[in-house]
């Protein structure tokens, strides 16, 4: 009768162990996979906030002091990020929060601004072409775990307009738009008013 309780005793001792150690592998996995997800989400943030900005006329300024202030305001909880930095240390955890809060709240604040345009206020304007070029970058292809291979040229339009204000702005443009502008010629653009005021591109390039 002893030897059976005992069995079953370790039986059970045996089993809790095995638990513990499933959960706490679970968690670890969990972890993991939460931290490569926050990192996507900031490279999402980062990449969907300049293809956002190219569309959007406002002083580079403007959108990063929003996400500035935004991680400022909520600094107070930069240990929070410890799960993620996995390090004490406050100048870290500081950078971490700055950077998560601060480039999601960038996007955040330019697709505000671009999603809600009032569509009613579409107007054409007609700026000037001051100058106009062509930036050729080399594209790469992984073919091993360190080895990267030549894949081509990749090709970005730029146009440097003048607006009658005096403005001038750089903007990112279509091959086919590029082709057609020229120097010294006007072009015109179609805005609309966003949604925190902040004109955009709606037509022109």
């Amino acid at each position: 009768m002893r030897n059976a309780v005992r069995e079953n005793l370790l039986c059970r001792f045996y089993f809790y162990i095995c638990r513990k150690i499933q959960i706490e592998a679970m968690g670890t996995l969990f972890i993991k996979i939460l931290r490569i997800f926050v990192v996507l989400v900031v490279l999402f943030s980062g990449a969907m906030g300049y293809v956002i900005s190219e569309k959007t006329l406002a002083a580079w300024w403007i959108p990063v002091g929003v996400a500035l202030a935004a991680g400022m305001l909520t600094l107070p909880l930069y240990r929070k990020w410890i799960w993620l930095t996995t390090m004490e240390n406050r100048i870290v955890n500081v950078l971490c929060h700055l950077v998560c809060v601060g480039s999601v709240c960038y996007v955040l604040f330019l697709a505000g601004n671009y999603l809600s345009a009032d569509a009613a206020s579409e107007h054409e304007v007609t700026v000037t072409v001051l100058d106009k070029r062509m930036e050729q970058h080399e594209k790469r292809r992984r073919v091993g775990k360190h080895r990267y291979v030549s894949d081509g040229m990749r090709y970005e339009y730029y146009l440097e307009v003048a607006f009658d204000n005096g403005k001038v702005e750089t903007l990112h443009v279509s091959r086919a738009v590029y082709r057609k502008a020229r120097k010294g010629k006007p072009k015109v653009l179609s805005l609309i008013r966003g949604g925190f005021g902040l004109p955009v591109i709606k037509k022109g390039i």
